[in-house]
């Protein structure tokens, strides 16, 4: 049984660095199974297909993410007030995308090339991911605030998405580029007017 599992595991995260590198219509199974250290027949003893293996993938992405935001925003205590909050959220977000979690990455990198059916079942597990980032907007939303919340979630969130495909290590650290994605969000880009090129 947990050599069933520890084989798993490895085909799940090979799965998530080729997906992330890759993309899904790029993706071989043999590609994966390389990487999990198999042959591509065997991922077949542990799943039913190539979409069963992607979308556990997109599960897992989701709820690991989705728990990190949480773990660190509510670690922080019910003292934060709402805008400290929201910042938490992004800096977690942006700090996670950046990690070695492939998985995340992945949800971000491939979500638009999902099937449609697969698409709709991963947008439900994705209700409380989703959810929580509203109730984060609307609770830090000025009171005659003109931005729709919807609207808001929406681009903050495809922003923080896109971190990985760009994100190369040098100059900035990830931390930094968290800082600097909540700078943007919650302060506006022409708030401080010095551009640094």
């Amino acid at each position: 049984m947990e050599k069933e599992a520890s084989g798993k595991r490895r085909i799940l995260d090979s799965a998530a660095r080729v997906l992330r590198t890759k993309g899904l219509n790029a993706t071989k199974l043999s590609e994966i199974a390389e990487g999990a250290g198999m042959l591509a027949p065997s991922i077949y003893h542990h799943f039913k297909s190539k979409d069963v293996l992607v979308e556990q993938v997109m599960l897992d992405g989701i709820y690991n993410n989705t728990r990190h935001i949480m773990a660190k925003v509510e670690g922080r205590g019910a003292k934060l007030s709402a805008v400290e909050r929201l910042r938490a959220a992004i800096v977690a977000h942006v700090e996670f995308l950046l990690s070695d979690d492939d998985s995340s990455a992945a949800v971000a990198r491939v979500f638009d090339e999902l099937p449609d059916d697969m698409k709709d079942r991963v947008l439900a597990a994705y209700a409380t991911f989703d959810n929580y980032w509203r109730d984060l907007i609307l609770a830090a939303a000025p009171e005659n605030s003109n931005i729709n919340s919807t609207v808001a979630r929406k681009f903050l969130v495809a922003m923080l998405d896109s971190a990985p495909s760009w994100y190369r290590s040098g100059r900035l650290s990830g931390a930094q580029i968290a800082q600097q994605a909540a700078d943007l969000f919650l302060l506006g880009f022409l708030q401080d007017g010095d551009i640094d090129g």
